[in-house]
């Protein structure tokens, strides 16, 4: 996880959303945490075909100067709905994805 604090590892929280629906876990922040688990569940009521993409955010937690991003990712949940080989796959697997920044990223 990309350090953005000083003196210290950053303090990670996520914010999930996906249509007009956003989690906000600031007030459940890990202090000084360089490799955050959240083992959250969220749930979303959505209409297949035409969901909103499922959007990921990891922020550090700043009280003094506000939060940072430090990175984020996004789920197509139809490419995911419709996958005929995601939906062949009996015990679905934990996923690990790339965290983006636009200060990093050189698309």
């Amino acid at each position: 996880m990309a350090k953005k604090d000083m003196f210290s590892d950053s303090d990670p929280f996520l914010m999930v959303k996906c249509g007009s629906e956003t989690f906000n876990e600031e007030k459940n922040y890990q202090e000084d945490e360089p490799n955050p688990k959240f083992n959250k569940c969220y749930e979303f009521l959505l209409d297949f075909p035409g969901a909103y993409p499922l959007e990921v955010e990891i922020y550090d937690y700043d009280l003094f100067f506000g939060n940072e991003l430090i990175g984020k990712t996004q789920v197509d949940l139809d490419d995911r709905f419709f996958s005929m080989e995601w939906q062949s796959v009996e015990n679905k697997p934990i996923e690990y994805r790339e965290l983006y920044h636009q200060d990093f990223d050189k698309s």
